[in-house]
């Protein structure tokens, strides 16, 4: 059940249907006809709307799956189920992160704990059996410890190859994960202790990735 604030964001979410639809009656098929050809948008206030529609799509989708789900249906025909596909896959970070997210909110030092583990022997470094011990760190299964360790070394690799500070790592680490603040400075604070390790990683995988081609 939607508490006060999940039923505010599935009402703005209607709002933002309705103020796209009051731009372009056809907006869906004009976006996503820009997107295939990679064209300029030439109407900026559709592009606003459009913007600020996915965003508070993604945000009713964290709150309300199948509530979201049923606005979109009401509002979009089956042409257009491309852009609840993008929704969810922009939210691919939250969702596996959701166990992860959930330890850090009751028990931090915990939560650290997986943290400095995967750093050690699936990020840094690698040890082939490392998600055995997947229930020995509370993880349900061998496959969330997994993803989980997966998805923060694709955020490790996208950080340090764009060359982020550690202020931007966590302002991007808590908009992406909805961590809190002290573990969004932990994660950053993994990444600077390792960060030339970290590149040179990134360098040998691209050095040998070229040599395989």
């Amino acid at each position: 059940m939607l508490d006060d604030m999940g039923r505010a964001c599935m009402n703005l979410l209607i709002e933002k249907f309705e103020r796209i639809k009051e731009i372009d009656h056809d907006w869906a098929q004009t976006v996503y006809e820009e997107r295939k050809q990679n064209t300029t948008p030439e109407n900026k206030e559709l592009v606003n709307a459009f913007n600020e529609l996915f965003s508070t799509a993604r945000e009713a989708y964290k709150k309300d799956a199948k509530k979201t789900e049923s606005i979109f249906k009401t509002y979009m025909t089956d042409d257009g189920a491309w852009l609840l596909e993008d929704v969810i896959s922009s939210l691919e970070i939250f969702f596996t992160l959701s166990e992860l997210r959930e330890m850090q909110a009751s028990d931090e030092e915990k939560a650290k704990k997986v943290i400095e583990y995967l750093f050690d022997n699936a990020i840094v470094y690698f040890d082939r059996q490392f998600a055995n011990v997947y229930d020995e760190f509370g993880f349900q299964t061998l496959d969330s410890f997994y993803n989980t360790a997966r998805v923060l070394d694709g955020l490790t690799e996208y950080y340090v190859m764009q060359h982020l500070s550690s202020e931007a790592i966590k302002r991007d680490l808590k908009s992406e994960t909805e961590f809190g603040e002290n573990t969004c400075g932990y994660l950053a604070h993994k990444i600077s202790e390792n960060y030339h390790t970290l590149q040179m990683n990134i360098l040998m995988d691209m050095i040998r990735a070229d040599k395989e081609k």
